[in-house]
């Protein structure tokens, strides 16, 4: 029995050792690099370093909270923490479940490494899948958007010369043929979706509001005479956020998130002209209509072509770079 008691008490102390446990920074600049080491497959810099851990994977989930962690000691801006707490809050919620961010192609960035591992790959393709499926099972889907770009991602490597690769992506491509995507394509299909869109309107816009309150202040601008005379710097992908087309090139401040290439997006948009201003107003009336109001894909395309007089290519363009970044066009409300 008392062998039982201190066995128990050393896994207590152990236990609490590991939830204490944190990274040290001496600079916020070792926190940023770290961060970018965490998630070098998710980034758009082609760097050849080591796979330090497969994207949301048990390992990456765990470096990247300590990172956070470590990164709250630091001396911080005001801009700089607010981005963190933002980040921090984004842990609640289901995003861990979509292993991988169809914005960026994972595998061709793990091929650049200098320790790519065919059986790691191979591996995480397995977890993609895994985590989708434990998705499902707490109602949390893709909607059809995602489910079609990341279905894309998957047949472009079908062709593959490892075998345990192969048999993964074979299994995953067929898994995602037969999956059946949420019929809401904004964040309020999925659970808690509403929290965490609100939590993305906070940061972006740097106030909080309830996003009723948003889109009549919204609507209301729409009203107003306005200028149409802007310039849409649409790509072939969705590897960056159309947002950072917007940001201003010189004297970038740092950021925390990989989705903005490290940049901090408050600290670095640039003044916008007034056919500009009216072109993210009406970007951020969709971004709410489809978020929050569960507009269909249709519904949006109708508005942004009616409001900006857009074909319906440009369009569904500027609906897949919404989805996949909501509330990021509340960088310009102000």
């Amino acid at each position: 029995m008392l062998r039982q008691i201190v066995l128990l008490l050393v896994a207590s102390v152990m236990l609490i050792a590991c939830s204490e446990q944190t990274t040290k920074f001496n600079t916020v600049h070792e926190g940023q690099q770290e961060l970018r080491n965490i998630n070098n497959l998710l980034s758009n810099q082609n760097e050849h370093s080591k796979v330090t851990s497969w994207p949301f994977s048990e390992s990456y989930l765990q470096a990247r909270h300590l990172a956070y962690k470590g990164l709250q000691e630091t001396e911080l801006t005001d801009s700089q923490r607010a981005q963190l707490n933002y980040m921090i809050i984004a842990e609640r919620y289901p995003e861990r479940y979509f292993v991988w961010p169809i914005q960026r192609d994972v595998i061709s960035n793990a091929r650049l490494q200098g320790d790519f591992s065919e059986q790691g790959l191979a591996a995480w393709l397995e977890l993609v899948e895994t985590r989708l499926i434990a998705a499902e099972q707490s109602n949390l889907k893709l909607n059809k958007i995602e489910l079609t770009l990341l279905h894309n991602m998957v047949t472009a490597h079908l062709n593959n010369n490892d075998n345990h690769v192969q048999t993964a992506l074979n299994k995953l491509n067929q898994y995602l043929t037969q999956y059946k995507p949420r019929t809401k394509l904004g964040l309020v299909g999925l659970a808690n979706g509403k929290d965490w869109y609100q939590s993305k309107l906070n940061y972006f816009s740097g106030v909080t509001k309830p996003p009723l309150d948003w889109l009549s202040e919204i609507q209301q601008a729409l009203k107003q005479p306005h200028s149409a005379d802007f310039l849409l710097p649409l790509t072939d992908s969705h590897t960056k956020p159309l947002v950072m087309s917007y940001f201003t090139q010189e004297h970038q401040h740092d950021g925390f998130d990989w989705q903005l290439e490290f940049i901090d997006p408050l600290q670095n948009k640039r003044e916008l002209s007034e056919g500009e201003q009216y072109f993210w107003q009406v970007m951020m009336e969709t971004d709410m209509g489809i978020h929050y109001h569960t507009w269909s894909e249709q519904q949006a395309r109708v508005n942004l072509m009616k409001r900006l007089g857009l074909d319906q290519q440009q369009a569904d363009w500027l609906i897949e770079d919404i989805v996949l970044y909501p509330a990021m066009s509340f960088i310009f409300v102000n």
